[in-house]
């Protein structure tokens, strides 16, 4: 099967969600110093409602959904992120949710979901085992699933960041984006290349959960034979067909970074930029600090920090690189 996702299809999208997601900032080039190139800006979406793009890809698919569906409910699994971004929204527009987590969920993941009056379920011992059992539980109520990234229509909300970065930095000529599942690097990057095509995308990667760099060496979707790393954000075991596609299509590098190198990144946000952030938000950081990535022949290039979502208290401590 072919996939594609039109621009148009996602300038329609950033006119249906405009009212629920937040322009987030630029830091510019002034603010940072020491390691990273001077040129380079960073994009934080870790300040976007629920501290991750995660909203936008969500609400294109709920303020699609007919009277009928948003009164059956919806339903989704997710590492952290996809799951507060749903609950967040449903609570928005008056729709019931519920989201299944892997049974090692943080307590501080749960209660960002529950705040917001979703029921959680814990399942499994990784994303790709708690999405098998929504799935099977959607079919059994009748209710929506909502994929966080093998779906049009969440693929055209994460695009709408490709669109916004543009607006940010029209002379955008690089940018680096994590990838999990792929939806918001193949989202963004079918929107940048439309508008852009001379634009490089780079692809990042925990190095114990390499799907998409697996998938592409292996000429299909398939599934990792394990799962280490300590982003669980960026775990899936396997990517889609869908996010794969573009993937091949638009992203032009897709590099890997260790947890110690993430945490180190993390770190250095905190310190020098003052923003807190989960692994999956420091990982462009790794990359461009551990030299996995290379953006010194760029003059507008951008380091798209994704999610924010690490728990304050003993945020570093908690995080043991393997």
């Amino acid at each position: 099967m072919t996939y594609d996702l039109s621009l148009d299809a996602v300038e329609q999208a950033r006119a249906r969600i405009a009212p629920y997601v937040r322009h987030t900032p630029l830091l510019a080039p002034p603010q940072l110093r020491g390691e990273l190139p001077p040129q380079l800006r960073l994009k934080l979406e870790n300040l976007q409602v629920t501290g991750s793009f995660k909203a936008r890809g969500v609400f294109n698919t709920l303020l699609q959904l007919d009277e009928d569906a948003r009164a059956r409910g919806v339903i989704a699994a997710s590492g952290g992120n996809h799951g507060a971004a749903l609950a967040y929204g449903a609570w928005r527009l008056g729709v019931p949710a519920t989201v299944f987590l892997p049974a090692a969920a943080s307590a501080d993941r749960v209660a960002r979901i529950a705040t917001w009056g979703a029921r959680v379920v814990k399942h499994g011992a990784v994303w790709d085992e708690a999405h098998a059992q929504a799935l099977a539980h959607a079919a059994e109520t009748g209710q929506a699933y909502v994929h966080p990234f093998d779906a049009d229509r969440t693929l055209a909300g994460q695009g709408t960041l490709g669109l916004e970065l543009l607006d940010d930095v029209p002379e955008l000529d690089c940018v680096l984006i994590a990838i999990g599942g792929g939806g918001l690097i193949a989202g963004m990057a079918a929107a940048i290349k439309q508008r852009r095509p001379n634009a490089r995308i780079v692809g990042v990667e925990p190095t114990g959960a390499a799907a998409m760099r697996y998938a592409i060496e292996s000429g299909r979707v398939a599934p990792l034979p394990e799962v280490r790393t300590f982003a669980d954000t960026l775990a899936p075991r396997a990517v889609s067909e869908r996010t794969l596609t573009l993937t091949r299509r638009y992203v032009d590098e897709i590099v890997t970074v260790s947890d110690a190198q993430m945490l180190a990144a993390m770190r250095w946000l905190w310190a020098d930029c003052n923003q807190l952030v989960e692994p999956a938000g420091a990982a462009v950081i790794a990359a461009l600090q551990s030299g996995a990535a290379d953006v010194s022949r760029h003059a507008h290039p951008v380091a798209l920090i994704c999610g924010g979502n690490a728990a304050v208290e003993g945020v570093f401590a908690a995080y043991q690189p393997r």
